[in-house]
């Protein structure tokens, strides 16, 4: 169901990795699998996006791309995009994803 929900997301060019986090750092989804990204890097993702407003949208520039944080819920939606990834396209993605209730 998730996979179903997020594919407009993960299938935009250069976007690299879709984690769906939970509070307590339980990986719900992961799109593609997440090599080389390590439990400790994603606890520090879900602390920079528990610092934002509850509906804020968080972009990182890192050396190699972009990182997208986005809380839902208890849970954080982490994009990762390649340097070359059109960040609107991705905004627009994130920002229209439709929850089921």
């Amino acid at each position: 169901m998730l996979e179903a929900v997020l594919r407009g997301l993960t299938s935009l060019d250069g976007v690299r990795t879709v984690l769906f986090v939970e509070d307590d750092g339980f990986v719900v989804h992961a799109h593609p699998m997440p090599h080389g990204i390590e439990a400790s890097v994603i606890e520090t993702w879900k602390a920079l996006a528990k610092q934002a407003a509850p509906d804020a949208l968080t972009t990182l520039v890192m050396e190699e791309g972009y990182l997208m944080l986005k809380p839902v819920e208890t849970r954080v939606l982490m994009t990762v995009c390649a340097r070359a990834c059109n960040l609107g396209k991705v905004r627009r993605a994130l920002e229209s994803i439709q929850w089921p209730t």
